[in-house]
């Protein structure tokens, strides 16, 4: 559905803002990818760590529209050293099925590179090109 690499130019594409907002792409692509390797990641703090990765692929990201995708440092995106947010993502409403919460615009580029992150190193079939 979202292609990570396009052989041609060997850019990497990145969700665009009316992927983020569509509730069921936030809960099947975003939110059920990054819980599922919460447990690979460890805690909420290493996920700061290995969001760090995507930092490799700089200048190879782009939106689907080819405009160049350009973030913070991981760091200072998710500045909080027990990343607390983090926490706050993967919470569960209720139900036990959905997000309790969704991202609103100021939060886009941490679920950004996050579901970008899912993508790239999961070995879910179907997550990574």
């Amino acid at each position: 559905m979202f292609p990570t690499i396009t052989a041609k130019d060997d850019k990497i594409t990145v969700l665009a803002d009316h992927h983020i907002a569509n509730r069921r792409l936030y809960r099947e692509h975003i939110w059920k990818p990054a819980r599922a390797m919460h447990e690979e990641v460890g805690s909420f703090a290493a996920w700061r760590r290995v969001l760090v990765e995507i930092e490799d692929f700089d200048g190879r990201l782009y939106f689907p529209d080819q405009r160049p995708f350009r973030h913070q440092e991981i760091y200072e995106m998710f500045p909080d050293v027990g990343n607390r947010w983090m926490g706050l993502f993967m919470e569960t409403a209720p139900c036990g099925t959905a997000p309790k919460r969704y991202a609103s615009p100021i939060t886009y580029n941490r679920v950004r590179v996050i579901e970008l992150y899912c993508r790239l190193y999961s070995a879910v079939e179907g997550i990574a090109a």
